[in-house]
């Protein structure tokens, strides 16, 4: 007996409670993420106006020239640019990879690719657990340069806070200080990594709760 496919007997509806429920768990964790970049730039942002401050009161306060200013926050300028293009090309990835998922889904649903019920089910099945991956993947990207960002902020903002009496050696000892944590990595993430684990749960709750229907 020829197995059924996913097009034929009513079951086409699944794959419709399927698409739905992929491209609200997509479209929510990529707002998630979208706000989350942008709390980031504004946290450089930041860090780059009170960088400007502090070189101008150590130049006029201890004669620190510019450039040897910036030669002590090169490594952490650096790092934070290659972090932001890791970041930025991985986030540009899951969007081009969750398309071409949606796309297949799509195929799937207006009968352009054949599929059998059975491979179907295996299909949703690793789509899902991908999904998942992925996004613990970039949680953790941005779990990550959430908290350096976050400790580098505030240890600039320490520093502004000295006003004139801001040293050189204070500068040196915040670099210093930063290095060691991050080979001591730990804290909170912001409320927005929190809310992408949430959503996490409650679309994944609803996804197989559909599939379970049909198993």
């Amino acid at each position: 007996m020829e197995e059924k496919t996913i097009q034929g007997n009513g079951y086409r509806y699944i794959v419709d409670h399927i698409l739905d429920s992929y491209e609200a768990r997509v479209k929510v964790v990529a707002e998630v993420m979208r706000e989350t970049t942008a709390l980031l730039k504004r946290l450089s942002e930041e860090q780059a106006e009170m960088a400007l401050h502090l070189r101008d009161v150590l130049a006029k306060k201890e004669s620190l020239r510019k450039k040897d200013f910036d030669s002590l926050l090169k490594e952490i300028v650096v790092r934070n640019l290659d972090r932001e293009k890791e970041v930025n090309e991985i986030l540009e990835g899951f969007q081009i990879e969750q398309g071409e998922l949606i796309a297949r889904f799509r195929d799937i649903l207006t009968g352009n690719e054949k599929i059998k019920l059975s491979d179907f089910r295996a299909l949703s099945k690793q789509i899902l657990e991908r999904l998942d991956r992925r996004e613990k993947e970039i949680s953790d990207l941005l779990r990550s340069f959430h908290i350096e960002q976050e400790e580098v902020a505030a240890s600039l903002r320490k520093l502004v806070e000295k006003g004139q009496q801001v040293r050189t050696r204070d500068l040196k000892t915040m670099i210093e200080s930063l290095k060691l944590r991050r080979l001591e990595r730990g804290g909170e993430v912001g409320h927005l990594l929190n809310a992408l684990g949430k959503v996490q749960e409650e679309v994944k709750l609803r996804w197989e709760k559909v599939l379970q229907g049909y198993v």
